[in-house]
């Protein structure tokens, strides 16, 4: 097989470049290295053998990443990476100015919680597209409070394996001080029966229910309380989420709003901050764990709480002059062009998938990006999250 250069970084991760006529997607490659590649089972090859190494390539750090996959980017320089992944977002978005990825304040030892998964006394990660537990007996980016409750759940499954029979998944989860691990079983959540040697963990909630005890975190974001339970999400990177929520915020308060809504507003993680401080504020976030502790969180604060899915919100009913809204991956189809017949003077938009958030974006008329920012909250992988700030044209 030929050789060819990887000329870049894709969003997903994988290097781009063209192999026999064709554009295609490397995992594993980094953008300048010459390699050579070989057919995969899909449309895209499969890295054979990498012939000149990038400068910018390094030795994972993690003895999992290989199996795990979790951080796939582990092998590439932490700057090149967030640059790599600049270029990838300002290709995606179409954006000529300047764009800065900021890095994390905690370059290792950054994640709040971590999914596991176990199986007859194992506890570790999938692999990647497979349902092989890859046991772990660590995980360096997570925070040393997850780590501590890591290797406790392993010391319990080394001592008393029954303890996690008909379980297949735990989060552990902390604020920065508590830690809570949250346990799924295998079967029906109502004839569960928790082992109650999972007691020696902590807090403890399993199918649902808190056995030892509290399952709720609470989390100062901007000198502002926030209480999440444990089937709510926060993002897992705290030190991370502070920075880009002040960026957000002073965004939005350079603009001077009068009434700010709020759309997938979750716990109220980046406008309640604002209502504290005496901004009135519109949230809305689908019924469940987390609009209700977006309503505990607003208590006594000027905020008007909807729980009900953001594409059935009528927003001609609840007047506002500035929009921020943090979708998931899948984005926000049709959602933009519903709200902005209010036409509101700035527009902040937060996505973890530059992609989605190029198509959202295309759909909105009447305004242009005035700035684009990410935020590496999620190091050594392909992740980022990024902001893109409109105002009215």
């Amino acid at each position: 097989m030929s050789a060819i250069v990887l000329e870049h970084l894709a969003l997903d991760g994988r290097a781009g470049g063209t192999w026999e006529g064709r554009r295609v997607r490397v995992a594993g490659g980094l953008p300048g290295e010459e390699v050579r590649l070989v057919p995969g089972r899909g449309k895209d090859p499969v890295l054979d053998e990498i012939l000149v190494p990038s400068p910018h390539r390094r030795a994972p750090i993690c003895p999992h990443s290989a199996s795990c996959g979790g951080c796939d980017l582990d092998h590439a320089e932490p700057e090149a990476r967030r640059a790599w992944l600049g270029e990838a977002v300002r290709h995606t978005l179409r954006w000529e100015g300047p764009l800065e990825v900021v890095p994390s304040p905690r370059p290792e030892g950054h994640r709040a919680r971590i999914l596991l998964h176990l199986d007859q006394g194992r506890v570790g990660y999938r692999a990647p597209r497979s349902h092989d537990l890859v046991a772990i007996d660590g995980c360096r980016i997570a925070r040393p409070e997850v780590q501590d409750g890591l290797a406790r759940l392993i010391a319990l499954a080394g001592r008393e394996p029954a303890a996690l029979d008909g379980l297949s998944n735990v989060e552990i989860r902390t604020d920065g001080s508590r830690t809570v691990f949250v346990f799924d079983p295998r079967g029906d959540r109502r004839s569960v029966r928790p082992h109650p040697a999972l007691t020696e963990l902590g807090d403890v909630v399993v199918a649902g229910r808190t056995v030892a005890g509290s399952g709720e975190l609470c989390f100062e974001v901007d000198g502002t309380a926030l209480r999440a339970g444990p089937r709510s999400f926060f993002q897992v990177n705290l030190e991370g989420n502070a920075l880009l929520g002040e960026h957000v915020r002073s965004e939005l308060l350079a603009r001077s709003p009068e009434r700010v809504l709020d759309l997938y507003a979750g716990i109220g993680n980046l406008s309640l901050p604002l209502a504290a401080r005496g901004l009135p504020v519109i949230a809305v976030e689908a019924p469940g764990p987390g609009s209700e502790d977006l309503r505990r969180n607003a208590a006594g604060l000027p905020a008007e709480i909807h729980a009900r899915p953001v594409e059935r919100f009528d927003a001609s009913r609840s007047p506002f002059d500035a929009l921020v809204l943090d979708p998931p991956r899948a984005g926000a189809p049709g959602v933009l062009p519903k709200v902005t017949l209010l036409r509101p003077r700035v527009i902040v938009l937060v996505s973890c998938f530059a992609a989605s958030a190029a198509r959202d974006l295309a759909e909105l008329k009447g305004y242009r990006a005035v700035s684009v920012r990410c935020f590496d909250l999620f190091p050594d992988t392909h992740h980022v999250e990024t902001v893109v700030v409109l105002e009215r044209a």
